[in-house]
């Protein structure tokens, strides 16, 4: 056992002398006063496998000095150790509360008690609980129980070279494998003596292709199969709002048919308990209005669903196409895509792009905002008045519109705070240049218009304009939102409008909006 006890307090004392004289030298400035005191205080214990109960006890900490030992079995000795040193103990079976005090260099303490358990009989009911990580297909989890045991070693099987990993009851051993494959996991339970129990468990590391689908891992075997056609996962060639992944599938059909595509295999059937249609993102150089079609496999193609068909809406720009599968019949064992850009038409030499395959209900409600399509079903809340989607009541040249907003504030007296909240799928991105439009038919010039983009869940994570005003009455206008301001520009994606939020309404107005666009 080792006590250095005397050349601490030697070296505390040289230290004080040499402190003082640094206090005459700073006007008496404390030097020590910004000493944090000891945080993570532990200890770990490392008992020696003979049966001889000898105990190695390692206490750590951060900003301590000095470390004082209390055995925890009936006696009064104790031992005082620097940072890094140990104490060794001789002790009989049992369980023994180990106390151990941190000091810092101005004296702060703080204190951890940890029973140490000494058994040297052979642990018994080892019980091994291996959980999946839910973040990684290559992350388990490894927590054991046991009767009579002091701790347990844990190897995973991979490399046959690495240490086992030592642990206690009731903590937790995290692991990554590095690749798919079936593994032995061996938990060891220690006694304290020569006496173990040992239980290996096999698990089986999976990568499978499973939706919602994107091209982004890096292990993941994809299997895709292009077939009169070049097809392979690439780079993102426009890496924008409209899709932030760096990896998507491209598609060129080549040769003289006119039905080239590509297979998207998954690893096994397609879940269809919840929403039974799809959305897949699409860019695409050829004009507006190409079909892109989609259907759905068994794993070797004996069986089919329809062709579904969406048609692109904009031109060398990401865009969310929503597949209706209503009908599909959904007891079929489907699990692949297959996939075609301009089907029954000879190739053009465009190659074409797709990513996030994934069920959907409805299509997917994104910027430009508008209420177009029916099929739609949007997330919206309000305050102080009521909202809903009408047949554009005013068709002009300035908006011709068929549907829009409707949005009825009513007199409620001052500071309302009447708003349209609407939760979009993908997030807008902002920068010093963010500019956003929307057009407005309101009752009044001069009704100030608020745009606030926030967190879902947490409205004070957000950007905002707050000094937009209509300036006709009775006629629709586009207004413009620039120099947002707020204090994060990551995931937004609560829409928020409000309509003269501070001002006092003596009567009730109707007021309504379209085509919200971030423009730049």
């Amino acid at each position: 056992m080792k006590n250095i006890k005397f050349f601490l307090v030697a070296f505390i004392a040289a230290s004080s002398l040499f402190f003082y004289s640094c206090e005459s030298d700073d006007n008496n400035q404390d030097l020590t006063a910004e000493i944090d005191a000891p945080t993570d205080v532990d200890i770990i214990f490392s008992i020696t496998q003979d049966n001889s109960g000898l105990v190695t006890i390692s206490p750590s900490g951060k900003s301590v000095s000095r470390f004082e030992v209390f055995y925890g079995d009936g006696s009064s000795e104790s031992a005082i150790l620097a940072l890094g040193e140990n104490a060794q103990r001789n002790y009989s079976e049992g369980t023994f509360p180990v106390r151990v005090v941190a000091t810092s260099l101005n004296g702060q303490t703080a204190e951890v008690v940890k029973n140490l358990t000494v058994s040297f009989r052979e642990p018994e009911n080892l019980e091994v609980t291996i959980n999946r990580s839910a973040s990684s297909n290559f992350g388990v989890s490894v927590t054991a129980t046991a009767d009579f045991e002091t701790s347990f070693e844990v190897t995973f099987g991979e490399d046959p070279d690495a240490d086992p990993i030592t642990f206690l009851e009731g903590e937790v051993v995290n692991y990554d494998y590095s690749s798919t494959g079936s593994y032995d996991i061996t938990v060891t339970a220690l006694s304290g003596g020569a006496a173990t129990t040992e239980v290996t468990e096999v698990v089986i590391i999976e990568d499978p292709v499973v939706l919602p689908l994107d091209f982004e891992s890096s292990t993941l075997d994809y299997g895709l199969i292009p077939f009169e056609a070049n097809g392979s996962i690439v780079d993102n060639p426009d890496i924008s709002a409209g899709n932030r992944s760096n990896k998507v599938v491209s598609l060129e059909k080549v040769g003289g048919q006119t039905f080239g595509g590509i297979v998207v295999p998954l690893s096994g059937p397609i879940d269809f308990s919840g929403a039974q249609s799809f959305r897949m993102k699409t860019w695409s150089p050829m004009p507006i209005g190409t079909v892109v079609t989609f259907k759905l496999e068994n794993a070797d193609g004996t069986i089919s669903s329809p062709d579904y068909t969406a048609t692109t809406t904009v031109q060398n720009e990401w865009e969310s196409l929503f597949f209706d599968t209503t009908g599909l019949d959904t007891t079929q064992p489907f699990s692949r895509f297959v996939v075609f850009f301009d089907l029954g038409n000879a190739p053009t030499g465009d190659v074409n792009y797709f990513d996030d395959i994934e069920l959907a209900a409805s299509p997917a409600v994104v910027l430009p905002l508008n209420f177009e399509d029916d099929r739609r079903q949007f997330d919206i809340g309000t305050n102080n008045g009521a909202f809903s989607i009408v047949s554009n009541p005013f068709p002009t040249t300035a908006n011709n519109s068929s549907r829009v907003g409707q949005f009825d504030r009513p007199s409620t007296g001052p500071n309302n705070f009447a708003l349209v909240a609407i939760v979009v799928d993908q997030a807008p991105t902002f920068d010093a240049n963010t500019t956003f439009t929307l057009k407005v038919y309101s009752p009044r010039a001069g009704l100030p218009v608020w745009l606030k983009v926030e967190r879902v869940g947490n409205n004070s994570l957000f950007q905002e304009v707050t000094n937009v005003t209509t300036t006709v009455a009775n006629a629709w206008e586009t207004l413009t939102f620039e120099n947002f301001s707020g204090n994060t520009t990551e995931d937004l994606r609560n829409v928020v409008i409000f309509f003269d939020p501070l001002g006092a309404t003596s009567a009730a107005e109707t007021i309504y909006i379209d085509e919200l666009t971030q423009t730049n």
